[in-house]
């Protein structure tokens, strides 16, 4: 989690934003789990599922406490370890997009190497920044 330049504005910020929540969530979770558990022991099929729900809604709830106090946001790791693997894909078209400029991209289109052909020629007599001369 980034430093904050008030600790103890922290501290009570976490406090009502990430302790308080999940205390409230966990004790929820368990309630119904254990109203569940009773109604399923009573013949209710249907609760069965639900008596396994809510304590994976109540790991979930702690999963996304743990996410917000190492990293400040539960998207945050998924977004830079998202922003690596695009820049890691950039790098890699460029270094191909260099390679098949090196290899000769004019192999394909004879219109599009006659076009850059003249270019050069063109360059060479005259380079760019130069003033024109003058025939």
């Amino acid at each position: 989690m980034a430093d904050s330049p008030h600790p103890a504005h922290q501290r009570r910020r976490d406090f009502w934003q990430l302790h308080v929540p999940l205390v409230l969530v966990l004790t929820l979770c368990a309630v119904i789990t254990v109203i569940e558990v009773r109604r399923a022991t009573e013949g209710v099929w249907r609760a069965w599922f639900y008596m396994f729900e809510w304590p994976m809604i109540g790991l979930f709830a702690i999963w996304i406490w743990y996410r917000y106090r190492h990293e400040g946001s539960v998207t945050r790791g998924f977004t830079d370890r998202w922003r690596d693997r695009v820049r890691q894909y950039e790098a890699e078209a460029d270094a191909a997009e260099a390679a098949a400029a090196e290899q000769g991209s004019r192999q394909g289109d004879p219109e599009l190497a006659a076009w850059q052909d003249y270019v050069d020629d063109l360059q060479r007599r005259q380079p760019p920044g130069e003033p024109p001369t003058r025939a």
